[in-house]
């Protein structure tokens, strides 16, 4: 569970599109020894499954077919099988939006349609989950069910989350990624962040509390 921090603007999202296939880059990055440019398409998507931060759709899908569609990477190309109709309706209830199933995409609220699409995107199975601000739009209770079903899954998976609230990054995670203006600043565990590093990242004073055995960040202009 990898959080992925820093203001907005400062490649957060770059970075999460690049790691994708979405945009061009130099350099370049391997999975499982395979470098990502030599692999096919098809390949790395069943690798590497992804929510976008604006994820939108407009059509005039049922919220059940919406997160069906995550398992066409897993399908002959032309119908679903049963195994992607039973893995659908699991997902759906492990995000709490089963009760949706029948209800049309575009008439849900919008914290629904986030965890309709973060279900579609967990409903591919891939190693790896490129997850930008799943928790935008999300109510507590849910988020802190999301959380959980990452935790059951993160010895099989890599999951890698843009997120901004660092109190609840710290207190959720266990590795982090540091951006500022377009660079990687940082890349450490959870024992390895400091007031003084976190205040380099965001250009404020970051501060640490503690309460009941956890960790919470307060903020200051310096």
């Amino acid at each position: 569970m990898i959080a992925v921090l820093g203001n907005n603007g400062s490649g957060k999202s770059t970075f999460l599109n690049v790691m994708a296939g979405l945009l061009e880059f130099t350099g370049g990055y391997s999975i499982d020894g395979m470098p990502f440019k030599k692999m096919a398409q098809a390949e790395s998507a069943r690798r590497i499954g992804f929510l976008p931060q604006e994820a939108a759709l407009n059509m005039p899908f049922d919220a059940f077919y919406v997160v069906l569609t995550g398992r066409f990477i897993h399908s002959d190309g032309r119908m679903y099988s049963g195994g992607d109709i039973a893995c659908t309706e699991e997902v759906m209830k492990r995000f709490d939006v089963f009760h949706l199933r029948d209800r049309l995409f575009n008439a849900l609220s919008g914290g629904e349609k986030q965890r309709v699409l973060l279900a579609r995107v967990m409903n591919m199975d891939t190693d790896i989950f490129l997850l930008d601000e799943p928790f935008s739009g999300v109510d507590i209770l849910h988020q802190i069910k999301i959380v959980d079903i990452f935790r059951r899954i993160r010895k099989e998976k890599i999951i890698i989350v843009v997120i901004h609230d660092l109190s609840f990054a710290i207190q959720h995670f266990s590795r982090f990624l540091l951006f500022r203006e377009g660079r990687l600043l940082y890349d450490m565990k959870k024992d390895g962040l400091s007031a003084g590093r976190l205040s380099e990242v965001f250009g404020v004073r970051v501060g640490f509390a503690e309460q009941d055995e956890r960790m919470f960040v307060y903020t200051e202009e310096m």
